[in-house]
């Protein structure tokens, strides 16, 4: 009976070994091989990844689970980082709750049509995608944007011991964004429709309000990324935030979300978050170029996938090797 109990326990930490595994010793080698990579110092700079890459990763996750994949969110980021400077004069606070509302309206009306028409969310997203950088540059005017009012981002340039405003702000949204994907309707839904959508269909599960709150949270939590490291920088410019679309996917799968929908947490995100940080802050703390942490993160990746689809092979074929086991049938 304890057996049966601990099971389904040992099953879901089962889901965190693989990353934490990779986190462990990607720490332990960048510490031993960098000796600025330490104390305090290493952990702020692994945390003060969270506010933009942790934030568009969490985002590019939550529409993963459902079965789908936002494209735009380095445009939406770039955007939101444009709004926020053009709407200073309402504060620090309110431009930055103005930039976050644009991004999830923006987010609702993609995962709406993307749900009523019937559009594959790849094809959709990646004309969002060219779409919002146009807007971007239309808000910056073709040019850089400069904050007129630099003391308004003062508060964001404040040290709390490991943390600073921005990461801690990322922290409070993770924790907050994993209970509704734990504890609410909204949440269950979501991974319904990405692990079974056709059985979740059939229980009633709407595919229309599980892809509107997936991609509202994706522009959302894309836009506060972009307009807190907007903020933070002093400006705005209309080619920011490429590369953060690949980073955050990235940081996604490394951590253990399913590119096949329906499995992933937000500890999941964290941890690859983590690892993905860990890599870069130790990289450039050894002078390395940019070229090397993408080279060490493919490497890292493909090695996870690797040993993830072994597992899953290995877990397949020992189910089928119990006795009373049959194959199942093709669906």
């Amino acid at each position: 009976m304890r057996r049966a109990l601990a099971s389904p326990a040992l099953l879901r930490l089962r889901g965190y070994a693989l990353p934490v595994a990779v986190l462990v010793v990607v720490w332990i080698y960048i510490s031993a091989t960098t000796p600025t990579f330490s104390g305090d110092a290493a952990f702020f700079s692994v945390l003060e990844g969270f506010p933009l890459l942790g934030l568009v990763a969490l985002g590019l996750a939550i529409t993963i689970i459902a079965g789908e994949l936002d494209l735009s969110v380095g445009s939406m980021a770039a955007v939101a980082g444009a709004v926020a400077i053009r709407m200073e004069d309402a504060g620090l606070v309110g431009a930055i709750l103005i930039a976050v509302a644009v991004g999830l309206v923006i987010g609702a009306i993609q995962g709406g049509l993307i749900a009523k028409l019937g559009i594959n969310s790849l094809v959709f997203t990646i004309g969002t995608l060219i779409l919002l950088r146009g807007v971007a540059w239309l808000l910056c005017g073709n040019n850089p944007l400069p904050l007129e009012n630099l003391a308004i981002s003062d508060p964001l340039l404040e040290r709390y011991w490991i943390f600073s405003p921005a990461s801690i702000t990322a922290l409070v949204l993770f924790v907050v964004v994993g209970l509704v994907l734990a504890y609410t309707r909204y949440g269950r839904e979501i991974y319904a429709i990405g692990g079974a959508r056709a059985e979740a269909a059939a229980a009633g599960v709407s595919r229309t309000r599980s892809l509107v709150v997936a991609f509202a949270l994706s522009g959302g939590l894309a836009s506060l990324a972009g307009a807190l490291a907007t903020m933070r920088g002093g400006s705005a410019a209309p080619e920011n935030y490429n590369d953060v679309l690949l980073a955050g996917a990235a940081a996604a799968l490394l951590g253990g979300v399913s590119l096949y929908g329906g499995r992933g947490t937000v500890l999941n995100v964290g941890l690859g978050v983590a690892i993905l940080t860990a890599v870069t802050a130790g990289l450039a703390a050894r002078g390395e170029p940019a070229s090397t942490v993408q080279l060490v993160t493919g490497v890292l990746l493909l090695l996870v996938i690797a040993v993830e689809f072994a597992a899953g092979r290995l877990g397949r074929r020992t189910a089928l090797a119990l006795p009373g086991a049959r194959p199942r049938a093709p669906t």
